[in-house]
C-alpha cells in the first residue's frame, strides 16, 4: 500500500495498518498455497488422536461437574454473608442512668436564656471524647456555670460518625419534644458502645425510651417510638450538622464560648478560664 504524505510529514512518520503479503510495485500480492496431493482412493483418514482426561477431570466430572461445584460455591458465599451479618455487635454500655439536673430547660438549651456567656457544644453521640467529657467535664460546668446563671449551654449534633449517629440524634430530637432532650441525651452517652456496631439501633433506640418512662412517668413511649420509626427528625439533625460544618467545626467534640472556639476534652480549668474571660469581657 502507497501512502501519500500530508503536508508537514512523511508517510514513513504515521503509523498504518499493514495488510499480510509481499508487496510489488504498489500492488498487495497474496502467497499462494500449493494444494496438497489427493490421498488415495479407499486409504481412510487419519483420526485425530483423543487425548485421555487427566485423574482430577475424571474425578471432577464424577462428582457432579460444573454444576455441582458452582452451586457449592453459592453455597459457601451465602454462608460467609450470615455468618457476618449475624456477628455479635458491640454490647450496649451499662452505665447507671442518672440523668444531672439541668437549671431553665429549653428543648437543647440548658440555663437561663439571658446568660452573659453562651456556651454552643458540637458532639456525635457516637464519639467517645464527647462521652468522656460529658461524664466528667460537664457535670462540673453545669453545676458551677450554669445551675447558677453565668452560662448557658447548647447541644448541637455533629452527626458525622455513621448512620448510628443520625438515628440517635434523631431520637434525641424526639425525646425533645416531650421535652425530655437533655435526659436522654445522658442516656445514650451511659448505653454508648463501639461506633455503628448496632448500639443505637432503631429497637435499642426506643428501648431507651422506656428507661426514661420508668424514670419519668410523664413520657410517652408510644408516641416517642411513633416519631421515632416516621424518621421525621432526620431535617433537624441534618441541619444541625451543616450547622457544625459552616462554624468550622471539624472535631468533636467542639465548643464556641462567646464566639471563641475551644476543641477537645479540655479540663474543667480551661473552661473556667475561658467562660470567666467572656464573662468579663461581657461586662465591659
Amino acid at each position: 500500500m502507497i501512502e501519500q504524505p500530508d503536508e508537514g510529514g512523511s508517510a514513513a512518520s504515521r503509523p498504518a495498518h499493514r495488510v499480510e503479503g509481499d508487496s510489488v510495485g504498489g500492488t498487495n500480492r497474496r502467497r499462494q498455497q500449493r494444494p496438497s496431493a489427493p490421498r488415495p482412493a479407499g486409504q481412510p483418514t487419519p483420526a485425530r488422536p483423543v487425548t485421555p482426561k487427566p485423574q482430577w477431570r475424571e474425578t471432577f466430572d464424577s462428582w457432579g461437574g460444573v454444576p455441582v461445584f458452582g452451586a457449592l460455591a453459592v453455597g459457601v458465599v451465602i454462608i460467609a454473608l450470615l455468618i457476618y451479618s449475624n456477628r455479635p455487635g458491640s454490647s450496649v454500655g451499662t452505665h447507671p442512668f442518672e440523668p444531672f439536673p439541668r437549671a431553665e430547660v429549653n428543648g437543647r438549651v440548658a440555663g437561663k436564656p439571658d446568660a452573659l456567656v453562651k456556651i454552643v457544644e458540637f458532639a456525635d453521640f457516637q464519639c467517645p471524647f464527647c462521652k468522656q467529657w460529658s461524664d466528667n467535664v460537664e457535670k462540673q460546668l453545669l453545676e458551677e456555670f450554669v445551675n447558677t446563671g453565668r452560662a448557658s449551654i447548647q447541644y448541637v449534633s455533629f452527626a458525622f460518625l455513621g448512620e448510628e449517629s443520625k438515628r440517635a440524634a434523631q431520637a434525641a430530637e424526639c425525646a425533645a419534644d416531650q421535652k425530655r432532650f437533655w435526659e436522654y441525651h445522658d442516656l445514650l452517652f451511659a448505653r454508648q458502645g463501639k461506633e455503628n456496631s448496632g448500639v443505637y439501633s432503631t429497637s435499642n433506640l426506643k428501648k431507651f425510651g422506656g428507661e426514661v418512662k420508668a424514670k419519668y412517668s410523664d413520657f410517652d413511649t408510644a408516641k416517642f417510638d411513633q416519631c421515632v420509626d416516621s424518621g421525621e427528625k432526620a431535617g433537624a439533625v441534618d441541619a444541625q450538622t451543616k450547622q457544625a460544618s459552616d462554624a468550622g467545626v471539624r472535631s468533636t467534640p467542639s465548643f464556641i464560648i462567646n464566639g471563641a472556639s475551644l476543641s477537645g476534652v479540655q479540663p474543667i480549668e480551661t473552661f473556667r478560664q475561658a467562660i470567666i474571660a467572656a464573662e468579663t469581657a461581657a461586662k465591659k
